[in-house]
């Protein structure tokens, strides 16, 4: 009977709990919402349309799938935020963009930051990203502000767990990303990978990419560093490698001319290291250009424009 009667008294406050719920979202004429609170009704969409962003006052922040002719401009305005915003945010200068591919999106301006490691505190953040002309305690409220933080985080250590964002407003990294290094260019007459070499006539591996452009044109590093050679190179005629702070190397073959000496410090799209021409094994002018990681494995360098 205890039983009973337990059972009875659930089923009236249950039904009295979906009662005071039909009264709150089911509108006086009987016409029933019911399936938009229901959790059997699909969910909205993945990505939020970008209206959204510009319309919601807080931070918010999506994957963006990038369609047939979007480009990060367009892509910037369409969410309400700025180029530098989301180039910081991806650690990408998005030189080329990929169709089909994501990038992260917010609406916010500055660097949209991930936390690395569980624990990482607002003060330690703050320290790290504060721009030098910026006082701590206004860039930590300011901190706080754009990000609807509680306002004790100015009082209390304040901590984030692993893959919190949080905006840092007003912040943009310097990117040191990989840029083409010429000062334009057409087409790739030679990809990287497998290919029938014009010389050896057999099949090898190329390990960059070849841009055919006029004898004499003037050849940029493609990321800031240091001249490790620069002379010539067996195949390669005459050469320039570059290597950068994280321990990568760059490669700028068939030179026609070498402007650059060994432990010469270049800065990428400034430094003219040579001019392009048709030395070593080559068929005709062009450039002979390599991207090597600290491991030692030639990547493709068409993959890596835009990006470490």
């Amino acid at each position: 009977m205890r039983i009973a009667t337990k059972s009875y008294l659930i089923a009236v406050v249950c039904v009295a709990a979906l009662a005071m719920f039909s009264a709150a979202f089911i509108p006086a004429g009987g016409s029933s919402d019911y399936a938009r609170f229901s959790v059997l009704t699909p969910s909205g969409p993945a990505e939020p349309p970008p209206e959204a962003f510009r319309r919601i006052p807080r931070l918010i922040h999506a994957r963006h799938k990038v369609l047939k002719g979007e480009d990060i401009r367009t892509i910037a305005a369409d969410y309400g935020t700025d180029v530098r915003s989301l180039q910081s945010t991806n650690n990408n200068d998005f030189i080329f963009l990929s169709r089909g591919g994501y990038i992260r999106v917010h609406n916010g301006r500055g660097y949209l930051y991930e936390a690395v490691v569980d624990g990482e505190t607002l003060e330690g953040i703050a320290r790290r990203f504060k721009p030098n002309e910026t006082n701590l305690k206004d860039f930590k409220a300011a901190i706080i502000k754009d990000n609807q933080l509680p306002a004790m985080a100015m009082l209390v250590p304040y901590k984030f767990k692993k893959g919190d964002r949080l905006q840092l407003p007003a912040v943009y990294l310097n990117l040191d990303t990989y840029r083409m290094p010429l000062p334009y260019f057409s087409r790739i007459s030679s990809n990287f990978g497998m290919r029938y070499h014009p010389v050896l006539k057999r099949k090898v591996f190329h390990k960059g990419c070849d841009i055919p452009m006029p004898v004499g044109t003037p050849v940029f590093p493609s990321r800031s560093g240091t001249v490790t050679f620069a002379g010539w190179k067996e195949g390669y005629g005459n050469i320039v490698e570059v290597r950068h702070k994280d321990g990568s190397l760059t490669r700028y073959g068939h030179l026609s001319k070498v402007s650059v000496g060994v432990g010469e410090t270049v800065q990428k799209s400034k430094n003219m290291l040579g001019r392009v021409g048709a030395t070593g094994m080559s068929t005709g002018p062009h450039l002979h250009f390599e991207i090597i990681t600290p491991l030692g494995k030639s990547v493709n360098p068409l993959a890596r424009i835009g990006k470490r």
